[in-house]
């Protein structure tokens, strides 16, 4: 049964034109890595989707907004008796604003620059130490700037990689965030 769906699925999505520079709405897919701060040492990327709409022409650059959301997870181990696993879970939406410019003139390749927002919600369970109880205290977000590029594999189809900077504030200290996404995409 499933794969009879799948297989429907790719039938379908390969039997639409391939006019995508002209369809104004794409769905992405991407796998987020976090680098740069001890976030990103200990946070391993679940999944990322993102949902894109492009709205207006300005000369050779085409302006749109984003949503984008990224899921991460990790179990940190309290090297205390008895050791302790405790599930970290970190969850971002990143609504933007976004600019996009070919960079070669078959419009292959574009190039991607944003601002936007970020909104992270963090869990951390409560783990126990010498002094009592202690909770994991989240970031609650903030302003986001990010670039990227874009190669068109066809009209429809494409691979992205985007670098996100996010300035993080909230319960926890006041920190930067780096977010590095790659993943693909299609129009429509």
């Amino acid at each position: 049964m499933k794969t009879r769906f799948w297989f429907a699925a790719v039938l379908l999505l390969s039997s639409l034109p391939f006019y995508g520079q002209d369809h104004k709405w794409s769905l992405e897919v991407y796998y987020p890595i976090s680098i740069g701060q001890s976030f990103g040492a200990s946070n391993e990327g679940v999944i990322g989707l993102g949902a894109k709409y492009l709205f207006a022409n300005t000369g050779r650059m085409r302006v749109g907004a984003s949503l984008d959301a990224a899921w991460f997870a990790t179990v940190f181990v309290n090297d205390s008796d008895p050791v302790q696993e405790l599930d970290y879970r970190d969850f971002f939406l990143q609504p933007r604003i976004f600019g996009e410019l070919p960079v070669t003139s078959s419009e292959r390749l574009h190039f991607l620059f944003g601002l936007g927002w970020s909104f992270i919600h963090s869990r951390t369970e409560t783990f126990i130490d010498q002094q009592g109880y202690v909770e994991g205290k989240a970031n609650s977000g903030g302003p986001n700037v990010n670039a990227g590029l874009v190669w068109n594999l066809s009209p429809r189809w494409f691979i992205h990689s985007q670098l996100d900077f996010i300035y993080s504030r909230g319960d926890a200290r006041e920190i930067n965030i780096g977010l590095l996404k790659i993943g693909a995409g299609f129009r429509f």
